[in-house]
Order: structure tokens, then sequence, then C-alpha cells
């Protein structure tokens, strides 16, 4: 698989997607820096197709345009089978080293998401609180992640599962061996259908 053709498509829906968010909501750039904090530069570049969005960057244009991360970076569209091979899909990385590989985004009324996270040695992340109702499951299936709610952690190792309330701030944190997990979000219902 070419790591650079993938790459430029993503890049290119995210493009679109952002743009299309945008303009359906009547907002302009400025404004849209203005919701997310982002600079007009920055999400100028992004309407581009140009750079590679960090995962806080991309939740904060998906909760500014009512999209979850998954739905700002893959395309919609319902296949009767589809066969992911180890290693394709999506990256998203944060700024503290923890990468997420898209595996599925639900984009109907139900909203579900599932991501592969690999957290190096000493990796966390700190996620700021999603939409009331949001549920998240981790299930670790190699090292050892703390996650849950912020002075709440939850230590697991493999063969373990969180289970927590998405709408308050959390964490995701690497073992000393770094970890990898899974990840289950699961949304409300998106009012919109």
């Amino acid at each position: 698989m070419d790591t650079r053709s993938t790459s430029a498509a993503a890049a290119r829906h995210l493009a679109e997607t952002v743009r299309g968010h945008r303009k359906a909501r009547n907002l302009s750039l400025g404004e849209l820096g203005r919701l997310t904090g982002l600079s007009k530069t920055s999400l100028a570049r992004i309407e581009a197709g140009e750079g590679n969005p960090s995962l806080e960057t991309l939740w904060q244009l998906g909760h500014a345009l009512g999209l979850s991360v998954g739905q700002l970076i893959e395309r919609s569209g319902a296949t009767p089978a589809r066969l992911q091979r180890a290693g394709e899909g999506t990256i998203v990385e944060s700024t503290g080293g923890m990468r997420g590989r898209l595996l599925q985004t639900d984009h109907s009324h139900h909203r579900t998401e599932v991501f592969e996270l690999v957290l190096p040695p000493g990796a966390r992340f700190e996620s700021d609180p999603h939409e009331p109702g949001t549920r998240e499951l981790v299930h670790c299936v190699g090292g050892a992640v703390s996650c849950g709610p912020a002075g709440h952690l939850l230590d697991l190792t493999p063969g373990d599962t969180a289970h927590f309330d998405g709408a308050a701030s959390h964490v995701y944190a690497a073992g000393p061996d770094g970890g990898r997990a899974l990840l289950v979000m699961s949304y409300p219902p998106n009012p919109g259908g």
C-alpha cells in the first residue's frame, strides 16, 4: 500500500469535509477559528489539503462542526463487506505521541467509532469532554494503559476492559513499556439524523 497516496487522499477528504460543513453552517474561516481556537492560516491549510493535523486539532474541528473525528476523516458509504488489512486505515496522532488508527466509524444516526491506539512509553493524552451521552470502552491488547476520568484512572493490562463516561475530561496514558488498546466510542444519536 502506498501510504503517500493514502495520506494525500485522506487530506483531500478532510479538506472537503471541513470546507463543506463550514459553508453549510455559513461560517467564515475567522468564525471557525474563533470556535476552534485555531488560526485562519491553519484552517486555510487544512481546507487546502495541506499539513497533518493532530488529534487535538481534529477534535476541535469536529466539536465546532458537530462531527466526530471519524466523520471528519472517513468517507461514508455502505458496503456489503469490507476488509481492512493490518496497518491500513487513517492514522491520527496526538501531540503527546498517542497514535490512533481508525478501524470503523458509523455515519448513521447511532454513531460509533473504533480506533486502535498505540501509546509509546510515557505517552499521555488528556481529552476534553465529548458531548453528553458519549461512552467510551477501552480494551487493552498489549503493554499497560491507564484511562478514564481525570482523577479516577483505571489501570489496564492485556485482556482488561474499561468503560467510562466520555462527557467528562479523561486521560489515556501508557505504562513504562507503552501500551496498545482498542477504543470504542459511542456517541449519542445525531439530532440531524
